[in-house]
């Protein structure tokens, strides 16, 4: 077992549940990327390639492939690549494995390589197994929010940007690196601003850069170094914050969640309380589960 799975309990040797399962799905907001969520203790790859390049992440057992000519093993808790065009097939060992791929077209990633290098590149991969550990985490996180039901714009966009470009700039062959983040100081409460007007809408990422007069990835990297969260988190906050203002009030919890720019009550209940420790009718009745904890667990 690799030191990524030895630390992350919810990877396995052996992949939970029994028989094949697999499910796909295109992604219009990234160019038509499809993924797939695919579970495989049987069914084996014929030899074939991609228009696109092949990204993801084995969260359980392990695979075999052919790639280039040799006989390749990617095992729970390795990041996979591979550029467009490249023939490989794949087939299950021993008990199989778990998978969340990514097929992104070149044109995404030339287009983010675009944004944080300032010129449009391609990145090339030699290597096709990589042990990334956070890498590996950004990307099954990723992957598991476009799959779930609540899709934040911002989030989903701040998340795959910053993704696929720390897979590109630590993995790829750019020899050029982004500029230094450097002080940016009008920029950063621009994108405040307008993230502050905005608690009760969704936000896109193209949005705020280009109130804030950046690019995309440029932004995520002065926002964080001036504020210390992403922009997301930052909205997050503030929903939260707004959210306990209005709950001084008799406004429902259903109404409260909307007029805070949350899905739904449920998608409000869950981040209120991550970030509260109480869920919002707790917060509103003043409640202090802590006071409910038995002493033994105290």
């Amino acid at each position: 077992m690799d030191q990524q799975s030895a630390l992350d309990p919810s990877l396995h040797q052996t992949p939970a549940g029994g028989g094949d399962f697999a499910r796909l799905w295109r992604e219009p907001r990234f160019d038509g990327m499809e993924c797939l969520n695919a579970r495989f203790q049987r069914h084996s790859y014929t030899p074939h390639t991609h228009e696109t390049y092949v990204v993801g992440v084995i969260t359980a057992g392990t695979e075999l492939y052919r790639c280039r000519g040799a006989e390749r093993v990617a095992n729970v808790g390795q990041v996979v690549v591979l550029d467009p065009e490249v023939l490989h097939d794949g087939r299950p060992a021993a008990d199989g494995y778990a998978y969340r791929m990514f097929y992104p077209s070149v044109a995404l990633f030339e287009q983010a390589m675009a944004e944080a290098l300032g010129r449009s590149a391609a990145p090339h991969f030699s290597a096709t197994e990589l042990d990334d550990p956070e890498l590996f985490q950004a990307l099954r996180g990723l992957h598991h929010g476009l799959e779930g039901a609540h899709r934040e714009p911002l989030r989903t966009d701040t998340d795959a940007l910053r993704a696929f470009t720390a897979l590109a700039l630590r993995h790829g062959d750019l020899t050029a690196r982004p500029r230094d983040v450097g002080r940016e100081p009008a920029a950063v409460r621009r994108a405040r601003e307008y993230l502050d007007a905005h608690l009760d809408s969704p936000v896109e990422l193209a949005d705020l850069a280009e109130a804030a007069g950046l690019s995309r990835f440029h932004l995520l990297r002065v926002f964080r170094a001036a504020v210390g969260t992403t922009p997301h988190g930052y909205l997050t906050d503030r929903r939260v914050a707004q959210a306990k203002r209005q709950l001084a009030g008799s406004l429902p919890l259903a109404d409260v969640a909307l007029a805070c720019g949350f899905c739904d009550q449920a998608h409000f209940n869950r981040v209120f309380k991550g970030r509260v420790g109480v869920s919002p009718g707790q917060y509103r009745r003043g409640s202090n589960p802590v006071q409910d904890v038995p002493a033994a667990a105290a």
